[in-house]
C-alpha cells in the first residue's frame, strides 16, 4: 500500500493532452462570445434608457410650445384690436393722447398681470398705458422694438423683442409689438404689450415633473427670457456660444446631450424653434439615470458573467478529471482519494461561490430558524441592521431590526410559520426619508412537512411606488383636464374619452367609445379636407388645425383639435391622442372685431378702409383682364337741409336708405361703399362698355330723386356724381380717387342733381389754383416783412 501512495506521479498520454488542449480552446471561444454578447446588452439598455429620456424631453418642448404659442395669440388678438381701434380715433380729435390713456385703461384690469398695453406715438414718446403707469412723455425711440417698426421692416407681422430690465417697473420682460398705421399707411406709432417674464418661468416651474428637469424660453438673440429653474440668475444669459445655436443652424429642431453652461449638470436637452417668431423653446432632463442604469446592468452582466464562467470552468475541470479517471484505472485508491479531495474542494467552492452570489443580489436575503433567528444573512442584510465587525447570526428577529420593526412584521412571521407563503409591502422611515419595502417569507418544510424555518427575501420598492405615484397623476391630470381628450387606436377607433371631452361634446364616455372619431364632426369641411388630415396623421404623426363638431344635441361648435402619435419600440404608432377646445366664441370674437374695422356701423357698407383695399383689388384684377373699370363719387345735395330739419335721428335714417338704393342700382361683383358724412362711392369693375357706367349713373340719379319717407315726413334729395375710370384717367388708386372727387364738384358746379365726367383740365385748373394760392401767401409775407 505504501508503494502505491508513494509511487510514481501519473503520466498523462497524448490522447489526455489532446482533449484538454480541445476544451480549453472551446472555452476560451464560449468565454470570449459570452462576453461579447454582455457587453452588447449593456449598450443596448444604455442606448434604450437615453432614447427614453430624449422622448421625455421633447413631449416637454412639445407642450410648452403649445403654451407660449397660445400666450403669443392671446396677446396678439389684444394688441390687433387695440390697434385697429386707434385708427378709428379721429385725426383732428383734439384729445387724442386722452383718447387713447381712456381706451387703455378701460380694459386694463381685463389682462390679469400677465401683460399690459402700452401705445407709443410716432416720435418714440410714451402717450398711456393700461394699467396707469406713467409713461406719458417717455422716450421709447431706442428700444429695439420701437426702431423695427418705424423702419417698417416687419411690416404688418408682430415683432418681439430681446429680454430687457424695465427702468419704469424694474421688472424682467420681453415685448411683444406691432406697427399702428392710419387708413391712409402713415405711420401713427406702436403697441407694445411687455410680458413679465417672471409669468413663464413660475408656468415652466409649475411644468417641472422632477428636480432634475429644466426649461427655458430664449430669444434668438442667444439671450435667456425665462428658465425654470434659477430664473432670477439666468434672465439675459448669454447662450450664443452655447452647443444649442449650432445645433439650430442645422434643424429647427432637435435633440442633443450637454453639459449644462448655467448648473453645470449633464442633460438631454430637445428644442424647437416656435415657427414665425424669435423664440426658442429648450427643455432638458438630466442623464444620470443612464449611468446609475448603466452600473446596475454592469453589475448585473459581470455577476452573471462570472456565474457563467465559473460554471463552464466547473465543467471543464469535470470532463478532464472524467477522462483522467478513464486512463488511471490501474490505481482505483489513489484515485478515489483524489475524488474524495476534489469533491470536497468543489463543496467549499460551491459553498462560496452561493455565497458570492447571494451577497451581490439586490436584495436582503436570510432564514429564520422556527425560534425566531437568523442562522444565514447575506451581505446587503448584514450592511442594513448588522454592526461593525459582529455576525448577525443567531440572534434573534427582535434584536436585529428593533422592536418597532418586529412589531409589523410579527403579524407576517407568524402567518409564513403556519406554513403559507407571506408577501407584503411596508413603509419604513429612515434618516434618508421616506422608503418602501417588498417583504416575501417563504417557508422551509422537513421531511414529515413540519415548517423548520423560513426565508426572508426584502427588496427596495421605493422606484416603483414613486413610478406608481406619477402614473396615478397622469391619471389625475387626464380625468381633470379643461381640455377635451380622447385616445384612439391606429384605425382612429375611439378607446377613452375624459370627462372634459363630455362637457364639450355633449357625449358620455359609454356613447363614444368603439365608434371612430370622424364621426364627432359636423361634415362642414370637404372630403379633401380630411384626406390632408389623414395623410398628415399618417406621414408625420401629428396634425392641428380648427374643425367643426356636432354636439350632441345637434348645435355645431368650431374646435381647435390637435392630434397626436404614441409608438411602440419599433416606432409604429398604435395609439392616437387628440387633444381639443371650444373656440367658437373665441371666432365669433374675432370676426366682430374684423367688421368693425372694415365697415360703416350706421349703413353696413364697406368703410374707407375696405373700400381702399377693395379699389386695389380691381385695380390688379382689370390690369390682368384687361378691362376698364370706373370709380363713381356720389354726394348727396340737401342731406344738411334734412338733417337740420328733421334732426341726426331721421338723418341717420335717409343715409341707410340711400345706401338700400345704391345697392340696388349695381352688380354684386361692384362695390358700394360710406366714405363718411354723405359722401359714398361705387366700384365698377369689369366695364365692356361706356353704356354700362352711363345705366349705372342713371340708375343712381333716379333712386336719389324718388322721394324718401321718414316717419311721417317725405323728404326729396338728389345727388352730384364724379366719374372717373382705369386707365385712362389714372393708374392708382390715389389718383383715382382725387379725380372722382374733382369730378363731382365740377357737376356740383352745374347745378346738381346730375354727373361729370373727369377731364385733364380739371387736373391742370387745380394746380393752377394751388400756384395761385401759394403766390398769394409769398406775395403777403414778402409785403409784411417790407413794412
Amino acid at each position: 500500500m505504501s508503494k502505491q501512495r508513494t509511487g510514481k506521479p501519473t503520466v498523462q498520454s497524448n490522447a489526455y493532452l489532446r482533449f484538454r488542449q480541445r476544451l480549453i480552446a472551446g472555452l476560451l471561444t464560449m468565454a470570449v462570445l459570452a462576453t461579447a454578447i454582455v457587453v452588447w446588452e449593456i449598450h443596448t439598455a444604455a442606448q434604450e434608457r437615453e432614447q427614453a429620456i430624449a422622448r421625455q424631453t421633447q413631449h416637454y418642448t412639445r407642450a410648452i410650445e403649445a403654451q407660449v404659442l397660445s400666450t403669443i395669440e392671446f396677446v396678439d388678438l389684444s394688441l390687433t384690436g387695440f390697434s385697429n381701434a386707434i385708427k378709428l380715433l379721429p385725426t383732428d380729435h383734439n384729445n387724442v393722447n386722452g383718447s387713447i390713456a381712456a381706451l387703455l385703461s378701460s380694459r386694463g384690469s381685463s389682462f390679469q398681470g400677465v401683460y399690459w398695453l402700452a401705445f407709443i406715438d410716432a416720435q418714440g414718446k410714451g402717450i398711456a398705458a393700461s394699467n396707469d403707469l406713467p409713461i406719458a412723455g417717455t422716450d421709447f425711440s431706442q428700444r429695439d422694438y420701437f426702431q423695427a417698426h418705424l423702419q417698417n421692416k416687419l411690416g404688418n407681422k408682430l415683432f418681439i423683442s430681446e429680454p430687457m430690465l424695465s427702468h419704469i417697473t424694474k421688472s424682467r420682460l420681453f415685448v411683444i409689438s406691432r406697427r399702428v398705421e392710419s387708413a391712409e399707411g402713415k405711420f401713427l406709432g406702436v403697441i407694445a404689450a411687455p410680458l413679465d417674464a417672471r409669468r413663464f418661468a413660475e408656468v415652466f416651474e409649475k411644468s417641472r415633473l422632477g428636480k432634475d428637469v429644466s426649461i427655458s424660453l430664449v430669444h434668438m438673440d442667444g439671450h435667456l427670457i425665462a428658465r425654470a429653474p434659477q430664473f432670477e440668475r439666468t434672465f439675459r444669459w448669454d447662450l450664443r456660444n452655447n452647443l444649442l445655436f449650432k445645433r439650430i443652424a442645422e434643424s429647427k429642431t432637435g435633440t442633443f446631450n450637454t453639459v449644462s453652461p448655467i448648473d453645470h449638470v449633464s442633460r438631454v436637452f430637445s428644442y424647437t424653434v416656435l415657427q414665425d417668431f424669435p423664440l426658442i423653446v429648450v427643455s432638458g432632463s438630466s442623464d444620470t439615470a443612464i449611468g446609475l442604469a448603466m452600473d446596475r446592468h454592469i453589475l448585473i452582466g459581470v455577476l452573471g458573467l462570472t456565474l457563467l464562467l465559473s460554471v463552464m470552468l466547473a465543467g471543464g475541470h469535470f470532463a478532464l478529471r472524467s477522462y483522467a479517471k478513464v486512463e488511471e484505472r490501474e490505481n482505483r485508491y489513489r484515485q478515489l482519494y483524489v475524488r474524495s479531495r476534489e469533491t470536497e474542494a468543489k463543496l467549499t467552492a460551491s459553498e462560496q461561490r452561493l455565497r458570492l452570489i447571494a451577497d451581490n443580489l439586490p436584495i436582503m436575503i436570510a432564514y429564520v430558524t422556527r425560534d425566531g433567528r437568523y442562522s444565514f444573512t447575506n451581505r446587503r442584510f448584514e450592511e442594513r441592521f448588522g454592526q461593525l465587525g459582529q455576525s448577525l447570526i443567531g440572534k434573534s428577529a427582535a434584536q436585529t431590526v428593533g422592536q418597532e420593526l418586529y412589531e409589523i412584521v410579527l403579524p407576517h412571521l407568524d402567518k409564513a410559520f403556519s406554513g403559507q407563503n407571506t408577501r407584503y409591502e411596508r413603509k419604513v422611515l429612515t434618516s434618508h426619508g421616506e422608503r418602501w419595502d417588498g417583504v416575501c417569507y417563504v417557508p422551509d418544510f422537513d421531511d414529515k412537512g413540519q415548517v423548520v424555518g423560513l426565508f426572508s427575501m426584502v427588496e427596495d420598492i421605493t422606484s416603483r411606488k414613486k413610478h406608481e405615484e406619477s402614473m396615478k397623476l397622469a391619471a389625475l391630470m387626464y380625468q381633470n383636464s379643461s381640455e377635451g381628450m380622447l385616445v384612439t387606436d391606429e384605425e382612429g377607433t375611439i378607446l377613452s374619452v375624459n370627462p372634459a371631452f363630455s362637457r364639450i361634446s355633449g357625449y358620455a364616455e359609454q356613447e363614444v367609445v368603439g365608434r371612430p372619431a370622424y364621426q364627432l364632426t359636423a361634415g362642414l369641411q370637404d372630403r379633401e379636407f380630411f384626406s390632408r388630415m389623414r395623410q398628415s396623421i399618417l406621414h408625420t404623426g401629428r396634425w392641428e388645425g380648427e374643425i367643426w363638431h356636432q354636439h350632441k344635441n345637434g348645435e355645431h361648435y368650431l374646435v381647435a383639435l390637435r392630434f397626436d402619435s404614441v409608438c411602440d419600440e419599433n416606432g409604429v404608432a398604435y395609439r392616437r391622442v387628440a387633444l381639443f377646445s371650444d373656440v367658437t366664441k373665441r371666432k365669433a370674437s374675432e370676426e366682430l372685431i374684423w367688421k368693425q374695422a372694415n365697415f360703416d356701423a350706421l349703413t353696413g357698407l364697406p368703410n374707407r378702409r375696405m373700400f381702399n383695399e377693395r379699389l386695389n383689388q380691381e385695380l390688379k384684377k382689370s390690369h390682368r383682364s384687361r378691362l376698364p373699370m370706373a370709380l363713381l363719387f356720389i354726394d348727396l345735395d340737401g342731406f344738411k337741409g334734412v338733417n337740420d330739419t328733421l334732426g341726426h335721428a331721421m338723418g341717420d335714417v335717409l343715409l341707410q336708405k340711400v345706401a338700400q338704393r345704391l345697392g340696388q342700382c349695381v352688380r354684386s361683383s361692384d362695390t358700394v361703399a360710406r366714405l363718411g358724412g354723405d359722401e359714398f362711392t361705387l366700384i365698377l369693375s369689369e366695364v365692356h362698355q361706356a353704356s354700362d357706367v352711363l345705366r349705372v349713373v342713371r340708375d343712381v340719379l333716379a333712386a336719389m330723386a324718388d322721394t324718401f319717407d321718414l316717419g311721417k315726413d317725405q323728404v326729396r334729395i338728389s345727388a352730384s356724381i364724379g366719374i372717373t375710370s382705369y386707365p385712362d384717367d389714372g393708374e392708382d388708386a390715389e389718383n383715382l380717387l382725387k379725380n372722382a372727387d374733382q369730378a363731382m364738384y365740377a357737376a356740383k358746379q352745374e347745378g346738381r342733381n346730375g354727373y361729370h365726367y373727369f377731364a385733364p383740365a380739371m387736373q391742370e385748373g387745380a394746380t393752377l389754383k394751388h400756384e395761385l394760392r401759394q403766390a398769394l401767401k409769398t406775395m403777403s409775407y414778402a409785403w409784411s416783412t417790407s413794412r
